[in-house]
């Protein structure tokens, strides 16, 4: 009796072992694949500069990333952000100077060059600021379509 119940033991135990490594193989493979697209499609913020892969972006390398509506629309008032903050940044910069060249002749006009190059400078940290917001959100949503396919 004790072989009878062996030998029929043994197929359903194959057969068992067989169907629980299947799936397990499978989502390994997924699992692989998905490693894979992480390491060299997505992108990856640290400060001014971005990495995809083994490559290192600039600001300006990333427009051909984001091709499709919401991360394309993203990316455009982020560009239009970060230009209009380095603007006031110069536009700061050289009423800081003038303020100081002028101090000599005119205090009064230095006083109000100070103050409208201080006023330039913080406003130009806001639009930095929401142009690092917008292309972060860009590059998220770019990441999430790279990895799951949802738009």
């Amino acid at each position: 009796m004790d072989k009878y119940l062996l030998k029929s033991a043994l197929p359903f135990t194959i057969f068992l072992l067989l169907t629980c490594c299947i799936p397990l193989n499978g989502h390994a493979q997924t699992k692989d694949s998905l490693l894979r697209v992480y390491n060299n499609e997505t992108i990856h913020s640290f400060g001014k500069y971005f990495v995809k892969g083994s490559k290192q972006l600039k600001f300006g390398d990333l427009k051909p990333e984001f091709n499709a509506g919401i991360t394309k629309d993203l990316y455009k008032k982020s560009k239009g952000n970060l230009i209009l903050g380095r603007l006031l940044t110069v536009t700061a910069v050289a009423a800081l100077v003038s303020s100081a060249i002028v101090k000599k002749n005119n205090n009064g006009a230095a006083i109000a060059l100070s103050v409208a190059g201080i006023g330039l400078n913080l406003s130009s940290f806001h639009f930095r600021k929401n142009s690092k917001e917008l292309i972060d959100r860009a590059i998220w949503q770019r990441n999430k379509e790279i990895l799951f396919g949802v738009q």
